[in-house]
């Protein structure tokens, strides 16, 4: 079973992915796969 739901950076539909730092449940334009986070917790950390 997938956990999708809406995107909590954008609002779209198809969010899939879980941000480490945050717990955000994101859609894959709002994701960092190489980090494993969302682009707001990216947008506030130096990586």
């Amino acid at each position: 079973m997938e956990l999708t739901g809406l995107c909590s950076v954008c609002g779209r539909p198809g969010a899939r992915y879980t941000c480490m730092l945050c717990g955000r449940l994101v859609c894959e334009r709002c994701y960092d796969p190489v980090h494993r986070i969302c682009v707001v917790c990216k947008g506030s950390k130096t990586l």
